[in-house]
């Protein structure tokens, strides 16, 4: 269960068609508008969120993920993914339009679900996949305002509208039927409202701060339009129970909100402040930007928030990406969970990215020469 990344507040200004960039992850262009995006997803520390207690104390020891003897997957493209209830994997494929499903094992398999439509089981443009009630799952069509629900066996199933009283790209259902959305529309002060919509009641859930998109980075007819890189920031997801989390940028802790209203912590971490430097040139979103960006282009927060991107398995577990002075020498992560204050750091080896957290695997995307992406099935370690 991966952050809503749609609360990556990160825009698209397109000139003709609806294509996909290779080089920026997730990021999705359409045509005559802006359209905020994922994954899994970046949101600044906002008024309910603690007190930053960024330290310069050294990180603690950290777990290596280990590898299983699953056989890699290679795709065109990859934000996060989503493992169900039985343990395959599926991905939302922006391009194609459709989702892929997949099985890791000594022999990786994998098929192709749904197609460019508007009938049941088909899309406009999915964004993202979560649970269903028995064992089916449901993807979001931003574009088409829709959520296209498939069953346990892959059949394609019900279709529910996205009521305009949400964010259509940033909306996400639980297998309860209430669905959970940041209301950009009604930003404030760069703090934007979340919000659970059960049946008629709406109920605001807390305010998440967005750092503003003030960076235009030319990408050929394209422009990516988003905050400074490194910027603090929040990010949110929905469990399949109806626990929302919000990993929160200034006081990198996990907020959680239970369906009954009661609410917990995990953490928080300190974390040191960083400082961006030439080092950091170059990169976007985590990783070396792609030839086709305009490297000059692309600004840096001053100072760095504690993490890049944010996932969460269907427990409650939730992995932060964390930033790092430059040059890095390998990825790091930060493992909260619910109600406990202890955390736990997991390295992965350098440019592989966290895409999802499974019941008992992680899955890590590498990005290929050619563009493409590899993703790998890893042990998940148990943290008591």
């Amino acid at each position: 269960m991966g952050a809503i990344a749609g609360c990556d507040v990160l825009f698209m200004r397109v000139a003709g068609g609806v294509p996909h960039s290779p080089d920026l992850p997730g990021t999705l262009m359409l045509r005559t508008r802006r359209i905020p995006v994922m994954l899994c997803l970046a949101l600044a520390a906002c008024a309910d969120s603690a007190k930053d207690i960024s330290t310069t104390t050294p990180e603690p020891s950290a777990v290596a993920l280990s590898f299983t003897d699953a056989a890699p997957l290679i795709v065109g493209e990859v934000e996060e993914l989503h493992e169900d209830v039985d343990g395959r994997v599926w991905i939302a494929l922006y391009q194609q339009p459709g989702l892929l499903r997949a099985t890791f094992g000594a022999v990786t398999t994998a098929d192709t679900l749904g197609a460019l439509g508007n009938a049941p089981g088909q899309f406009r443009m999915p964004f993202a996949v979560m649970d269903a009630p028995a064992g089916g799952i449901i993807a979001l069509d931003g574009v088409a305002k829709r959520l296209v629900g498939f069953t346990r066996d892959g059949d394609a199933d019900s279709v529910v509208t996205v009521p305009e009283s949400v964010d259509q790209f940033l909306v996400r259902r639980d297998t309860l039927g209430a669905l959970v959305s940041a209301l950009s529309s009604l930003s404030r002060n760069d703090s934007v409202p979340l919000v659970r919509v059960a049946g008629t009641a709406v109920d605001t859930l807390t305010r998440i701060h967005v750092p503003k998109a003030t960076v235009t980075i030319p990408m050929g007819q394209r422009s990516y339009v988003a905050p400074p890189e490194y910027a603090p920031r929040d990010l949110w997801g929905v469990l399949a129970d109806g626990t929302v989390w919000i990993a929160r940028g200034g006081s990198h802790q996990i907020d959680y909100r239970l369906p009954d209203g009661s609410q917990t912590i995990g953490g928080p971490r300190a974390f040191n402040a960083i400082r961006s430097t030439d080092a950091d040139k170059g990169f976007l979103r985590g990783l070396p930007a792609g030839q086709s960006v305009s490297q000059a282009a692309i600004q840096y927060a001053p100072v760095k928030g504690p993490f890049i991107e944010a996932r969460a398995g269907r427990d409650g577990e939730v992995w932060t990406w964390r930033t790092q002075d430059a040059p890095k020498q390998e990825e790091r992560y930060t493992v909260f969970r619910p109600g406990v204050s202890e955390t736990h750091d997991v390295t992965v080896p350098l440019y592989h990215r966290v895409v999802g957290i499974g019941a008992g695997a992680v899955y890590l995307a590498e990005r290929l020469d050619d563009g493409r992406w590899r993703v790998t099935r890893h042990e998940r370690p148990r943290f008591e």
